[in-house]
């Protein structure tokens, strides 16, 4: 994990949308929803979550669906 690297203006605004998700309906958005929020392709979704779990802004849980936490 590299811990305190900066973070990217797009991995910041998708760090905050995953944020106000959570915070709006109690559960994480999927790497649709985020996909589709930020007209990309469920592969860069993937790779920017991965990014953030990396920098330990995010963790992923064991479920399949919904599963990424805020540290």
């Amino acid at each position: 994990m590299k811990k305190n690297l900066p973070l990217t203006d797009k991995e910041e605004k998708i760090l905050a949308f995953i944020y106000g998700y959570i915070d709006d309906n109690k559960y994480s958005p999927t790497r649709m929803e985020i996909a589709v929020k930020f007209k990309m392709s469920s592969r860069g979704s993937d790779y920017f979550v991965s990014q953030l779990i990396k920098k330990g802004k995010l963790k992923i849980t064991d479920s399949k669906w919904r599963n990424i936490k805020i540290k």
